[in-house]
């Protein structure tokens, strides 16, 4: 007897933190893995891609600040690079707003102001999509083989956008 299972890919972007998820439904099995990424870009270049294990709070939202974004956004700029994110409330929690406030007042990055409730205007969006679509494509079968292709994905995208 043979068993058929069918899979199907979900890549969603959190409308809360606008993370990347990626669900894998094997439906003869019922088994859902998901993936959260975070990543940024500048112009036609992305940074690098971060996982996130479990539940992204204030404190790891802080971390990727300070491990990833500074870091990407002086490589990639330089001095006084623009910032954009949203209003999630981990973006905007005590400890991220005053990191960003003093990363700003010592000539690091200047904030882009943004307005609320307003995901569909972030650029990143689209990113969040054309990823969502190649991933889509491979139809991963687990969670290390999303990670490959969520990281596959993400370098491709350097050098596609403008």
């Amino acid at each position: 007897m043979h068993v058929c299972v069918c899979v199907c890919v979900c890549v969603c972007v959190c409308q809360v933190c606008e993370c990347v998820c990626v669900c894998v439904l094997v439906f003869q099995f019922c088994v859902c893995v998901c993936v959260m990424v975070w990543g940024s870009f500048a112009g036609d270049t992305v940074c690098d891609l971060f996982r996130i294990q479990g539940t992204l709070n204030q404190h790891d939202y802080h971390s990727i600040l300070q491990q990833y974004v500074i870091p990407s956004g002086l490589r990639l700029v330089g001095l006084s690079f623009v910032f954009q994110q949203d209003n999630e409330p981990k973006h905007t929690s005590r400890l991220c707003k005053g990191y960003l406030t003093k990363k700003e007042s010592d000539g690091v990055l200047h904030q882009m102001t943004w307005p609320p409730q307003s995901p569909k205007l972030n650029p990143i969006e689209m990113v969040w999509d054309e990823l969502d679509r190649r991933v889509k494509e491979k139809q991963p079968t687990s969670a290390q083989h999303m990670w490959e292709l969520l990281q596959e994905g993400w370098k491709s995208l350097s050098g596609e956008a403008g």
